[in-house]
């Protein structure tokens, strides 16, 4: 069971394809810690799924290995539409072979899981596009089909949602949406995180069972890249986590995190201020901290975020070797 979205956010001056869900798997039980948002063995594309976990989870996985070991589909070469043709022939390859079932429940059983695809097409007409499909079964054709949901040229903004029909989780995401968009008058105008509020709404209300735990969050770039991201749950004060998993600040993925109060990146992993940056404290590192902090310890506007990543590296090194220090000068009793 799950809930998730896709939008296409106004960035600055540019835009980027927004995937986000939640965490949570049931069906007889509940973890609120499962994994339902995948990157494909290529870079300019998302997958997520909504629906039963036990029939997602093989066609994922499937997917995933057939994809790695097909030169052809990894490459750029490769439209987003030969990709979504390939998960529509392999899903229905895959399902076709359930066996020990009713008949008059077999439809029902392959088309369990339903899934959101999209990237971004750099072939798509003059300039590249977001593109966005639903792919599910269709049980006229016995097999997968796909729609694309990013058809409409007149539109002026892109969300969708995906969710269970039987528990009208997708219906109750599309009614809070509409009164956020009619309440901070929206309507037809760019979207910034507005689909991730609601998906946080829904997350956190606790008369909706089957949408549950720590949102998981990535992003597609016009540079033919994604990025994923860790979120603090429950809000900005929270616990790390990433990939619906729990972190602590020491052991968090070297990632960008959001906060989910404001859906703003939150920087607080490096600090501001430095008290001294000296060849002692950075032996190997000197040049780099030098570059990244100003002449009064004050770190730059213009660190790029490979730089911030490797200073956290740095950061943590050094802590490490001067607890080290610490407790090999403390007294033998």
């Amino acid at each position: 069971m799950t809930l998730c979205t896709a939008h296409i956010r106004q960035a600055n001056d540019t835009e980027e394809l927004v995937f986000a869900t939640d965490s949570c798997l049931t069906g007889g039980e509940k973890w609120k810690h499962g994994i339902k948002l995948f990157e494909l063995p290529r870079k300019d594309c998302l997958l997520c799924f909504a629906g039963a976990t036990f029939r997602a989870y093989p066609l994922v996985l499937n997917m995933v290995s057939s994809i790695h070991l097909d030169n052809y589909l990894q490459s750029p070469s490769a439209t987003l539409e030969e990709v979504l043709e390939f998960l529509s022939e392999q899903f229905t390859t895959l399902v076709k072979t359930i066996t020990e079932v009713d008949k008059s429940r077999i439809h029902q059983e392959r088309g369990s899981a339903q899934f959101l695809f999209g990237g971004w097409d750099w072939q798509q007409g003059s300039n590249g596009a977001f593109r966005v499909w639903k792919l599910y079964y269709n049980q006229d054709v016995e097999g997968f089909v796909f729609d694309e949901l990013t058809n409409d040229s007149n539109q002026t903004m892109f969300y969708t949602f995906l969710g269970n029909a039987d528990i009208d989780v997708e219906k109750e995401a599309k009614e809070r949406f509409k009164k956020l968009l009619s309440d901070e008058d929206k309507f037809g105008k760019k979207l910034d995180m507005e689909p991730l509020n609601i998906l946080r709404s829904i997350s956190l209300d606790k008369a909706i069972r089957e949408v549950d735990g720590s949102l998981q969050i990535a992003k597609v770039y016009k540079s033919n890249r994604t990025e994923f991201f860790g979120v603090y749950w429950e809000s900005s004060k929270g616990i790390p986590c990433f990939q619906g998993r729990e972190y602590n600040e020491i052991n968090k993925p070297l990632i960008r995190y959001f906060n989910p109060d404001t859906f703003e990146i939150i920087e607080s992993d490096l600090p501001e201020h430095l008290q001294t940056v000296d060849e002692e404290t950075y032996p190997d590192d000197y040049e780099l901290v030098r570059e990244c902090y100003d002449e009064d310890g004050y770190l730059k506007d213009t660190v790029s975020e490979k730089q911030k990543h490797v200073l956290r590296l740095v950061f943590k090194d050094v802590a490490y070797r001067q607890f080290i220090s610490s407790q090999k000068s403390e007294p033998q009793i």
